[in-house]
């Protein structure tokens, strides 16, 4: 199954928002993974700077539904520590090619980029699958 990202391209960065009108790297998630798959990741109330807390959003706040994986699975996430945080700080979804990336960047509009891009590759911390998809 190949999903059409194009709809997800280009949706301004808002904090905590999880709509075609305004999205974050974890409502990027929630929104591709209800639209696409009618999936539902429970929403969770975090401050700007959670991951300054040392509190990995995935792991601890996700792990009934997301499991670690050793590679990257199609559709699934990517977790990256970016430099200067201790835990995951960035989260993306991986595409059916396994090289690209689909995410919400601070600030900027969602776009998609390269997991094997310098910055990317050195900064993944985990592969995650969603449990039952």
């Amino acid at each position: 199954m190949r999903i059409d990202i194009s709809p997800y391209l280009n949706i301004p960065f808002r904090h905590l928002g999880d709509t075609f009108s305004g999205v974050d790297c974890l409502g990027m998630l929630r929104l591709f993974y209800k639209t696409s798959f009618g999936f539902f990741i429970p929403n969770c109330e975090y401050d700007a700077d959670w991951d300054k807390l040392g509190y990995n959003l995935i792991e601890e706040g996700y792990q009934a539904i997301c499991e670690k994986v050793a590679t990257p699975v199609r559709y699934g996430i990517v977790g990256f520590r970016m430099p200067g945080y201790s835990v995951e700080h960035h989260l993306g979804i991986v595409l059916h090619d396994f090289n690209q990336f689909l995410h919400s960047p601070l600030d900027k509009p969602s776009c998609l980029s390269k997991l094997s891009h310098p910055l990317w590759k050195r900064s993944i911390n985990a592969f995650y699958k969603i449990k039952g998809l």
